[in-house]
């Protein structure tokens, strides 16, 4: 089962609203897997492409994504995601007032799920089967703060 190593915590929520007191569920994050690591990873798949050309090309991927988001185009990656730039910005009183300079708190990339990782579809197509794995094998995982519940 692909979820079978999945981590998680349930905790208590305290913010001062409607989930006050009220459980949830959050994965827990054990790492972050750096582009060499994801080459390595791939290379282990019995791939005919030794991890030094995977990372090249993984590479170029990211560089080539970043540029053609800035150029005002949306990159779709069936089975992943489309990623585009997103402009966080403050508002001026008039459009006169507005700069660049002033305005443009940041620019980024962002993804949005497609296809298996669209939101809606991991809900009708995991919720069930995550839910199972989760009761049959919790994981736990120490932390003093938010512990996780059997």
């Amino acid at each position: 089962n692909k979820y079978r190593n999945m981590r998680y915590k349930v905790y208590q929520s305290h913010a001062n609203n409607g989930t006050k007191g009220k459980f949830y569920l959050r994965p827990v994050y054990d790492e972050t897997v750096e582009l060499d690591q994801l080459a390595d990873h791939m290379a282990s798949h019995n791939t005919p492409f030794p991890k030094g050309q995977l990372l090249a090309v993984l590479t170029d991927f990211v560089g080539c994504i970043k540029e053609l988001c800035m150029d005002s185009k949306t990159v779709r990656i069936d089975g992943l995601g489309i990623f585009e730039a997103r402009v966080r910005s403050k508002g001026a009183k008039t459009l006169k007032e507005f700069t660049l300079s002033e305005n443009i708190l940041s620019v980024y990339v962002a993804c949005r799920g497609v296809d298996e990782f669209r939101g809606s579809r991991l809900e009708v197509n995991t919720k069930h089967n995550l839910a199972k794995v989760l009761e049959a094998q919790p994981i736990p995982k120490e932390n003093t703060e938010n512990p996780v519940l059997p």
